[in-house]
Parts: C-alpha cells; sequence; structure tokens
C-alpha cells in the first residue's frame, strides 16, 4: 500500500539540495508536490522533471523568512489548498549556513540565519498547521 498517494505535500527550500531530492522521490511515491523556494529557475526545473517524469508539482516562489507577519508562508500554504484543496504533510526543509568567522561578528549573517532557519521554520508551521490538521475530520486523518 503507498501512504503517499495522492497526499499533498509542501516542501520547502525545494530548489536544490535536501528539498528538491525530497521533492523527486515522494512525488515518485504519488505524492502531489507543492515546491516552494526562492530560486525561480531552479524551482521551475524541479517542476519541470517531476512533471515529465509522470508525478504532479506546482511551485510558489516563497521566502520563508518573511517576517512580515510571515505572510508569505501564509500565501504559500493558502496556495496549495486553493490548487489542491488539502495540505497533508509538509517539509519544512529551508535553511542557510552562513560562513563567517566570530572575530568579524558578522550580526547580519546570524540574524539573518535566525529569520530562515528558526523564523522560517515557525512561519511554516504557523502557516501550514491550520490546513494540515483542522480540515479534516477525525475519520479521514
Amino acid at each position: 500500500m503507498n501512504h503517499l498517494q495522492d497526499k499533498v505535500v509542501v516542501v520547502t527550500g525545494a530548489s536544490s539540495g535536501i528539498g528538491a531530492v525530497s521533492a523527486k522521490a515522494l512525488a515518485a511515491r504519488d505524492a502531489k508536490i507543492v515546491a516552494a523556494a526562492r530560486g525561480q529557475e531552479a524551482l521551475a526545473q524541479l517542476v519541470t522533471d517531476i512533471n515529465e517524469a509522470g508525478g504532479t508539482a506546482i511551485a510558489r516562489l516563497t521566502d520563508v523568512a518573511d517576517i512580515a507577519d510571515a505572510a508569505d508562508m501564509q500565501a504559500l500554504a493558502d496556495f496549495a489548498v486553493e490548487r489542491f484543496g488539502r495540505i497533508d504533510v509538509l517539509v519544512n526543509n529551508a535553511g542557510l549556513m552562513l560562513f563567517s568567522f566570530w572575530k568579524d561578528g558578522a550580526i547580519d549573517d546570524w540574524n539573518r540565519m535566525i529569520d530562515v532557519n528558526i523564523r522560517g521554520y515557525l512561519n511554516g508551521v504557523q502557516a501550514v498547521l491550520p490546513a494540515a490538521c483542522c480540515a479534516r475530520s477525525p475519520a479521514t486523518s
């Protein structure tokens, strides 16, 4: 039995690395992919690759760390629900690691990592959780 068939999966950080590989692997198991990232060309290529391989994928440019009330992540969740009617899974993958020396006091780098790796993660949960858990009755979960 394929437990991923027709599940709607939102994948952040989907334009490269673990996010892209996860999106392709989930699509190969018949999940419907909503790919999100900041890299438009790589995101478009990912969606093309998945769809040409027989999967189902759509994309939305998204900045997970939009701290102006997490509007971009909410727009992503709304987009997924508008297109597929629900969200079953969030692969909250977007993240970054900036390399700088402690002695340089790279506070801007540290703040960006906090914005993406912590606030972005929380923004994703906040946006997706209501659609993922509250839109179904217990009998269909």
